[in-house]
C-alpha cells in the first residue's frame, strides 16, 4: 500500500487488519508473543530511548522481560561482537 493512501480515513485499520491477516495465515504468533517467546529463549530486549521519549511511554507500558531504556550509543557499546536481531 503506498504510504500517500495513509492520508485516507480508516487506512490505518484496514492496514493493520490486513497485517494481522496476513500474520495468522503464515502461523506468525502476534508480537507480544513472539517478544516473550524471545525472553524464553534468552534474549535480552532493551527499548530505545529516543522512541520512548518521543512517544511518552515508560517501563510499564513494556512487556515484561524488557531489560532497560537505553540510548543507541549505550546499545552499540552494550552490543559489541552480539548477534542483534532489530524487531
Amino acid at each position: 500500500i503506498p504510504n500517500i493512501m495513509g492520508v485516507l480515513p480508516g487506512m490505518t485499520a484496514f492496514a493493520t487488519a490486513l497485517m494481522k491477516s496476513k500474520m495468522e495465515k503464515l502461523e506468525v504468533p502476534p508480537v507480544r508473543e513472539y517478544l516473550q517467546m524471545l525472553v524464553d529463549a534468552g534474549a535480552k530486549l532493551y527499548a530505545c530511548k529516543m522512541s520512548v521519549d518521543m512517544m511518552d511511554l515508560n517501563m510499564d507500558d513494556f512487556v515484561d522481560g524488557v531489560q532497560g531504556i537505553v540510548t543507541a550509543g549505550d546499545f552499540m557499546d552494550m552490543t559489541e561482537g552480539a548477534q542483534i536481531i532489530f524487531i
